[in-house]
C-alpha cells in the first residue's frame, strides 16, 4: 500500500484533540462574554460559582471530515460543601481499511471548591505515549508534575476543557495534556443556529486562537454545543453534542 503510516497520521495535531474536548475552546476583555455569562447566572449559584454549573453527563461525538472517530463524555458531579467534580473522558480511534492508525484516550478530573480549581489530574495515552498531569492548589498557585517535570502555574487558570463560561474571558488556559499554560485570544463571532444530533439549537460562536486554536459554539445555558479545529493535514475535527441530561 502506497500510503504510509506517517502520511495517515494527521496527528501532528493529536494532543490538541484532547483539548477539544473540547471540547472543549478566550479573548481580552470581559465584554465579549457578558451575554454568555449572563445567561448562566442564577440566584441560587452552586459550588461557590457566580452561575449554576451543569449537572449530569454530556456526550459528544467526534468526527474527522464527517467520519466518526470517537466520543467525549463530560460528567458534572456536585458533592456538597461547595464542591464540584468535572470528569472528562475522550476516546479517539482513527481507522482506515479496518486498521487502526492512531489512538488517543484521556481521563481528566477537575476538582473545584468555592468556585476555584483546587486540583486537576489527567492521564493520557497519546498513541502509546503516556502523559500524566497531577496539579494541586498551593496558595494562589497550581503546583505539581507533568510526567517527571515540575509544574508551577497561576492558580486562576481555567482548564482547556473550556466548559467554564468564564473561559471566553481568559488570555491563557490550562492545557490538560501537558499541564502547561496556553496563551489565547478570543473573538466573538456572533449568534448562530446549529443543527446537531440533539436537534436545532441557538448558539454563540467564539474563536480561540494563539497556542490553542479552536472554534467553539456555546448554548444560551453556557453548555458547549459544538467545537471544531483544523488539523495540519487540512482535515476538520468536529465535536458535537450527542446527548445531555
Amino acid at each position: 500500500m502506497s500510503v504510509t503510516r506517517r502520511q495517515m497520521l494527521w496527528v501532528t495535531s493529536r494532543h490538541a484533540l484532547a483539548a477539544t474536548a473540547l471540547l472543549a475552546l478566550a479573548a481580552p476583555g470581559a465584554v465579549l462574554a457578558d451575554s454568555l455569562v449572563a445567561n448562566t447566572q442564577s440566584a441560587s449559584a452552586e459550588a461557590g460559582f457566580p452561575f449554576t454549573p451543569p449537572r449530569g453527563r454530556y456526550i459528544y461525538t467526534i468526527t474527522r471530515d464527517g467520519d466518526p472517530i470517537g466520543t467525549q463524555k463530560l460528567d458534572f458531579v456536585a458533592d456538597g460543601s461547595n464542591r464540584l467534580t468535572v470528569i472528562t473522558d475522550v476516546e479517539i480511534d482513527v481507522r482506515m481499511l479496518g486498521l487502526s492508525f492512531y489512538k488517543f484516550t484521556q481521563h481528566t478530573e477537575e476538582h473545584w471548591q468555592d468556585g476555584m480549581l483546587q486540583a486537576m489530574l489527567s492521564q493520557t495515552d497519546d498513541d502509546g505515549e503516556e502523559r500524566k498531569v497531577d496539579l494541586a492548589r498551593k496558595g494562589d498557585r497550581l503546583v505539581g508534575r507533568y510526567n517527571e517535570k515540575q509544574r508551577d502555574l497561576p492558580g486562576d487558570l481555567i482548564p482547556s476543557t473550556l466548559w467554564h463560561p468564564d473561559a471566553v474571558k481568559q488570555q491563557a488556559v490550562l492545557d490538560t495534556v501537558r499541564g502547561r499554560t496556553h496563551q489565547v485570544q478570543v473573538s466573538d463571532k456572533g449568534a448562530v443556529a446549529l443543527v446537531l444530533p440533539v436537534g436545532q439549537m441557538d448558539a454563540r460562536h467564539y474563536s480561540f486562537t494563539g497556542e490553542l486554536n479552536r472554534d467553539v459554539w456555546y448554548g444560551s445555558d453556557g453548555i458547549i454545543l459544538q467545537a471544531e479545529m483544523k488539523a495540519k493535514d487540512g482535515s476538520i475535527i468536529r465535536q458535537q453534542l450527542l446527548d445531555r441530561p
